[in-house]
């Protein structure tokens, strides 16, 4: 809690906003935002490799399940991100959330302060506003974020969601139990993907919690010179990622950065740090990064799946044995969460620190 009140501290100093210099017009990025010239994106490989696209039709037929698990077990292990389709959310859901997310970020900057204020949360800031602003020598992302948790109930606070417009709020309750079902659906099968019981990480996970961030990327006048999002992987179990059509999600596979296409009506699913660690490294949580663009500005709605704060994070013991050994450290849940979040953390940082000595050489 300390480190959040640091940063929560910090944001009360006059830094302005993307969005902001963004509409003041800027012509030069302020030098918090500038990254030193061997740190600048470069530009992805243009390969022919793609993200897989899984098809989530037909799930109750045996032979088509197991299609299915086996392709979402195979994306997990070499990229730790794929997209799904079929997916059972419906479509004008998705495109109802894109809309009063932007009518939010469209309205005026005191309007959205004053709605949801930055104030200390479980782990992290909530609010809306600037995050990661960890001290003075962090290098800004250029984005603007809405923070706050979705569930559990006792999690929320709803007095702190957007109020206008008036649909958001019944919009994402509506979107949160549908991601919620489908992230039990998802775990189901990747659970079956490591020959586990497929009620296992659902069980591990306890009562999870669901937090919602809506990363919003306006134009950037040098978008060369800085991070949309810093190259990072998430730190929770699973995320559920929608996008608004505009191309800047990255991931890294090998040495190489890929760009994740958009495909209408697709979400894109990433494997979180800590399952990874469940998985004894078969499942990887694959670094990612957010560029930014000078024409288009772009929103994406992200929602991430963590365990209850006291659950043990430990690999599955059915994955152990004397060929294949543990690689990583146990961990709180809730632990690794508040670490993740107070540090100007880089790439895998966070889960590298938990790997045993026999599986430091693991590229995972």
């Amino acid at each position: 809690m300390d480190a959040l009140l640091k940063q929560f501290e910090r944001l009360q100093r006059p830094i302005d906003l993307v969005q902001t210099l963004h509409e003041t017009q800027v012509k030069q990025v302020p030098a918090r935002y500038i990254l030193p010239s061997e740190q600048r994106p470069s530009r992805p490989l243009q390969v022919q490799q793609a993200l897989p696209v899984i098809d989530l039709a037909g799930l109750e037929d045996t032979d088509q399940r197991f299609k299915i698990v086996r392709q979402i077990a195979q994306a997990s292990h070499e990229w730790g991100f794929f997209q799904i389709i079929n997916h059972g959310i419906a479509l004008p859901l998705l495109e109802t959330v894109k809309r009063v997310s932007k009518e939010f970020f469209d309205l005026p900057l005191e309007e959205k302060r004053e709605q949801c204020p930055v104030r200390p949360g479980l782990h992290m800031l909530e609010g809306y506003g600037r995050f990661f602003d960890i001290s003075d020598d962090t290098i800004l992302d250029w984005v603007d974020a809405l923070v706050y948790y979705i569930s559990p109930e006792w999690a929320k606070a709803l007095e702190h969601w957007p109020k206008n417009p008036s649909t958001y709020r019944e919009t994402y309750e509506k979107y949160g139990e549908e991601v919620m079902g489908l992230l039990d659906k998802l775990l189901g099968l990747l659970s079956e993907g490591l020959g586990l019981n497929p009620k296992y990480i659902q069980t591990l996970n306890k009562e999870p919690l669901l937090q919602v961030r809506i990363n919003y990327y306006p134009p950037c006048p040098q978008p060369d010179m800085v991070n949309g999002l810093k190259p990072h992987s998430d730190g929770d179990m699973l995320t559920v990622l929608l996008d608004d059509g505009v191309d800047g999600l990255q991931v890294r596979k090998n040495e190489g950065w890929f760009t994740v296409p958009s495909v209408p009506g697709a979400l894109i699913v990433n494997i979180g740090d800590l399952l990874q660690i469940v998985s004894n490294g078969q499942y990887k949580s694959a670094e990612h990064r957010a560029v930014s663009n000078a024409k288009q500005s772009r929103m994406s709605m992200v929602m991430f799946l963590s365990p209850e704060e006291d659950v043990l994070i430990d690999t599955a013991p059915e994955l152990v044995n004397e060929a294949h050994p543990s690689l990583y450290k146990a961990v709180k849940a809730g632990e690794y969460a508040t670490e993740y979040m107070s540090k100007d953390l880089r790439g895998k940082d966070a889960v590298h620190a938990l790997r045993k000595e026999q599986g430091q050489e693991v590229n995972v």
